[in-house]
């Protein structure tokens, strides 16, 4: 059975490919956008809002008549992590004021995890100082969304987005990282989220997902 779901970050490398792939199934789409001059893509199923997750009053519009949410937003330019914290509160008290129960969030593979339990590649990337910056921000979304019991919520972890063309083969592990999988093709990340929307996998579950 076909949803509509308002999609967030559309205008992103991944979450162009998640509309795409979301319209082809026969899916209603919202697009939340904070140009709309920087999405330029039409389909008879596709709604265009202009809006942003730091800005609470713009969600109401782009969550009506929505079945679910998916957010892949992220910091633009890559300074603060309000977009993370912030947002995903304003997003998630939005998605409750308009009775949208299905939450599923983008989020980063080794969020929140303690360093010195991860592998070594991991470890490496965490010093990397834009991801170093990013991460507690991450970290922190991740645990207030979890602790909330009014939604029923999927955090994704995925590992380094490449633009490989999609495989369809990805390896998905339940909790900290998927071993030895270091990158994840954006096409590949876009078709599994839209499987855990379609098919309602992992609800109230994170889930790490790598090549």
């Amino acid at each position: 059975m076909p949803f509509t779901m308002l999609i967030l970050g559309a205008s992103g490398r991944t979450g162009r490919l998640l509309v795409q792939r979301a319209l082809s199934d026969g899916n209603g789409v919202t697009a939340l956008v904070r140009s709309g001059s920087a999405f330029s893509m039409q389909h008879p199923n596709l709604r265009v809002v202009t809006g942003d997750v730091l800005e609470p009053d713009t969600l109401p519009e782009a969550l009506d008549g929505c079945d679910l949410v998916i957010s892949l937003v992220a910091p633009r330019p890559r300074r603060s992590g309000n977009v993370y914290t912030e947002g995903m509160r304003n997003l998630a008290n939005a998605a409750i004021a308009a009775n949208v129960r299905r939450l599923i969030a983008v989020s980063a593979e080794g969020a929140g995890v303690e360093s010195s339990t991860l592998p070594l590649g991991y470890r490496l990337v965490r010093r990397i100082p834009i991801v170093s910056r990013l991460y507690p921000a991450i970290a922190l979304m991740e645990s207030e969304l979890t602790a909330r019991d009014d939604l029923n919520w999927t955090v994704v972890r995925p590992a380094i987005l490449t633009n490989r063309t999609a495989t369809g083969s990805y390896r998905v592990a339940e909790g900290t990282v998927v071993p030895d999988g270091l990158s994840i093709s954006r096409a590949d990340l876009a078709a599994f989220l839209l499987d855990v929307a379609e098919n309602e996998r992992f609800i109230r579950r994170i889930v790490a997902i790598a090549n």
